[in-house]
């Protein structure tokens, strides 16, 4: 029997999630044309790594860039004579800039320890909407699905830096103030996936006046995130005790891309910048203002760990005198 092919919906081929029906081309499609080609599909390659706890660093594409930097440059292969050493490239923030200061939401942080760093600001006149093609290009050859234009940005800059970022509903904000706090155990909390949960007293929330919006650095709540009646939302970046989310999470069975990395320590002072290319992004795809000033609250500076470094020790642990120069590249390649 000659078959003339199938006839396939978007998910069934892979270029989308879509089940509705088939998928429909061009009459005026020529026949013979590769798929790739009609369909725009860019050739790529991804990287699947695997990361021992203590590698949080490397836990974002920044990071793997960094390390990839560090090993290119070393390992007795020297720069050609007029060839620019392997290094990182990270977007530009410098033309950060907010639009209007007439939507500050202020933040109160009831518990330090549980949360170092608390950064946030307002974007308001933006519009949700489904992804551009490269966007969801993007995350969908890491295995995340697109939602839409805010939920996929942040979690874009997530990949992209490590640091996690969460956007809420400024029109679902009570009292247009919000709270970092733990509250009684008992206490119910509805997420994101439609399951109340029992919280416990050690559980950090994000909250309003009233009740909480999220699980810190864990999951979202049901009720205050992104729809696509949004038109403002206040934007979280955070730094979070990595005992507390890992306490919460393992307790809930919860495991998420935020949970996994504020688990083994995220980056303080990645919050800020996080936050600025997050809203950039925002505003470049989805529109709208930054219309608030930035609020940081840190109440002990994030400091530079020194660590003394001895020579000796370093030849004594790999067993010969290592280059001094690729040793120092490979401490300036990773940012060190």
């Amino acid at each position: 029997v000659v078959s003339e092919g199938m006839i396939c919906a978007e998910d069934e081929l892979g270029l989308g999630t879509s089940h509705a029906g088939i998928l429909v081309l061009d009459p005026g499609a020529v026949a013979g044309t590769p798929a790739a080609e009609y369909f725009g599909v860019e050739e790529d390659v991804v990287y699947t790594i695997g990361l021992t706890p203590n590698r949080v660093d490397a836990a974002s594409h920044i990071g793997v860039a960094r390390d990839l930097a560090a090993v290119m440059n070393s390992y007795g292969r020297s720069v050609p004579a007029g060839q620019d050493r392997s290094s990182i490239r990270i977007p530009d923030v410098s033309g950060f800039r907010e639009d209007h200061d007439r939507n500050h939401i202020p933040v109160a942080v009831e518990d330090a320890a549980a949360c170092p760093r608390y950064s946030g600001l307002t974007m308001t006149g933006i519009r949700v909407a489904e992804s551009p093609s490269w966007l969801k290009n993007r995350l969908s050859a890491i295995g995340l699905r697109p939602i839409n234009n805010i939920v996929d940005i942040t979690n874009f800059v997530l990949m992209e830096t490590g640091q996690p970022l969460h956007a809420f509903d400024c029109d679902r904000i009570e009292g247009r103030k919000v709270i970092v706090k733990k509250y009684p155990a008992g206490t119910r909390f509805t997420t994101l996936d439609g399951v109340e949960r029992e919280l416990t007293a050690d559980d950090l929330m994000i909250s309003h006046s009233t009740e909480p919006m999220c699980m810190a650095g864990i999951f979202g709540g049901l009720g205050s995130g992104v729809t696509d009646s949004t038109t403002s939302v206040f934007l979280e970046s955070a730094c979070f005790d990595p005992r507390h989310i890992r306490k919460s999470s393992k307790h809930h069975g919860l495991q998420t891309d935020a949970s996994f990395r504020f688990e083994r320590g995220s980056d303080p002072s990645m919050t800020l910048y996080a936050l600025m290319r997050t809203a950039m992004l925002i505003r470049e795809i989805a529109g709208g203002e930054i219309s608030s000033s930035i609020v940081d609250i840190c109440p002990s500076v994030p400091v530079r760990a020194r660590v003394h470094f001895s020579w000796a020790h370093l030849d004594r642990l790999a067993g010969k005198r290592l280059d001094r120069e690729v040793v120092t590249g490979i401490f300036s390649d990773l940012g060190i």
